[in-house]
């Protein structure tokens, strides 16, 4: 009797894991409507890819960032993907010794600002962390001086920016931003900074006077590609972007 029993529990569990995999196809979503639903017609998650090329010391990178960025992110945050880059017209040479030497645009300061901001947004990536950090840093006469009090405001952990500010991760991490900012075009070099693109294309002139509009007429595109029709993009545009679209 007992074998009979554990054969019948058994196949209820059989019967309730092929429900289970059923209800998470797309068929049984759409059957039962179980399952993550979309935004109008678009995918969760789907965003706006933003890459700001910036310097720590550039007056315009200033400008864009307290400006612009800095004070509409919080309205953009879920549809945007933000990523800093600070780098900008900084050159580097690859020493012997597996470092990289950086020359920058504003000088030594600067690159050692760049630095600091790299580290930062490697350890703490969400732009609602670092973005108010820069920002702070932006904020001062001179953004090196302000950095320790920019930090302490942030809660970041000193002992972890340190060690990247002082050793070869932060070189490394300078790096890497040398090759993004490399791969923007065929030159290797920017025009103007800061370089802003959105999905990968160039818009740093009207983003940097009207971010917030540029980057709401790009995910409206975004939107006209994924809907069938029209009152399916109007049902889907953020509520922030309405009257700028």
């Amino acid at each position: 009797m007992l074998p009979v029993i554990l054969i019948g529990i058994l196949a209820l569990l059989c019967v309730q894991l092929v429900v289970v995999l059923f209800l998470m196809t797309s068929y049984g979503c759409a059957l039962v409507g179980v399952c993550e639903k979309k935004t109008g017609c678009v995918e969760p998650g789907t965003k706006v890819l933003v890459e700001v090329f910036y310097e720590s010391y550039c007056p315009d990178s200033k400008r864009f960032v307290l400006e612009q960025l800095n004070s509409t992110y919080p309205d953009l945050a879920s549809f945007i993907q933000l990523d800093m880059i600070p780098y900008g017209k900084a050159s580097r040479t690859l020493l012997p010794n597996g470092w990289s030497r950086f020359e920058c645009q504003h000088g030594e300061q600067e690159c050692y600002g760049n630095l600091l901001q790299s580290c930062a947004i490697h350890f703490y990536p969400d732009p609602k962390r670092h973005l108010p950090f820069i920002a702070c840093m932006f904020n001062a006469r001179s953004p090196n001086s302000a950095y320790d009090s920019c930090r302490r405001s942030a809660n970041f952990d000193s002992g972890v920016l340190d060690q990247c500010n002082k050793g070869k991760q932060g070189n490394d991490l300078q790096v890497q931003c040398a090759k993004e900012t490399e791969s923007v075009n065929s030159r290797k070099r920017l025009d103007f900074v800061p370089w802003i693109r959105l999905n990968k294309n160039d818009r740093m002139y009207e983003a940097f006077t009207e971010f917030k509009k540029t980057v709401c007429k790009e995910f409206l595109k975004m939107l006209q590609a994924a809907c069938d029709d029209d009152n399916s993009v109007q049902q889907s545009i953020p509520a922030t972007c309405r009257a700028l679209v």
